[in-house]
């Protein structure tokens, strides 16, 4: 009988606060993923695509729908050339609406919708040191994915998120491009 009972908690502490509503209550979360990058370098060698890691916080208006603000590192890329190397450095600080669709008691849909303040900086060395530039550029964001709730405070999100472009410039030739950055990652999230 006591197993029983036990097996009963266990499954109320686990299964039942995943159904809990999180209206009014901050959250904390991390991802971590993979960014490709696009057009890095027009008629030239790509960058390579870096990793990433972002710490946001939201907060819950209403069981469907949180804000969320974070800020994205991703790690930096070179391209090495006879006598120089060029390296890209890239950063982002995310404002976002999130939606979340629940299709089934522990599983939602999860949209965003929103800006990314998207930061490139290229570093030259070598007969690539005229290239250093930094630039700043607001981009729609969006992405789309889904989570896991273990409980009312614990889950796991699986994310693709498009942050828009940011803008690149030759410092040499004074041509600027646009790069565009799109992130698949896996983080997790805590309810406060």
């Amino acid at each position: 009988m006591k197993k029983i009972a036990l097996v009963a908690l266990l499954s109320a502490v686990v299964a039942t606060p995943a159904l809990a509503d999180n209206t009014g209550k901050f959250y904390g979360a991390v991802d971590l993923g993979s960014v490709s990058l696009s057009n890095t370098n027009p008629g030239g060698t790509a960058f390579g695509n870096p990793g990433a890691f972002r710490f946001a916080g939201g907060f819950h208006i209403n069981p469907m729908f949180a804000v969320e603000a974070g800020y994205l590192m991703m790690g930096d890329s070179t391209l090495a050339f006879t006598g120089a190397t060029v390296t890209t450095k890239n950063s982002a600080l995310q404002f976002a609406a999130v939606g979340s669709y629940p299709v089934a008691p522990q599983f939602d849909l999860i949209g965003k919708l929103g800006l990314s303040m998207n930061s490139n900086k290229l570093a030259g060395t070598g007969t690539s040191a005229a290239l250093n530039s930094s630039n700043t550029t607001t981009s729609l964001m969006y992405g789309i994915g889904g989570q896991y709730n273990v409980n009312s405070q614990i889950s796991i999100r699986a994310q693709y998120e498009s942050f828009g472009d940011s803008k690149t410039t030759n410092n040499t030739s004074g041509q600027s491009w646009n790069v565009g950055s799109t992130m698949f990652s896996v983080g997790g999230v805590y309810n406060f």
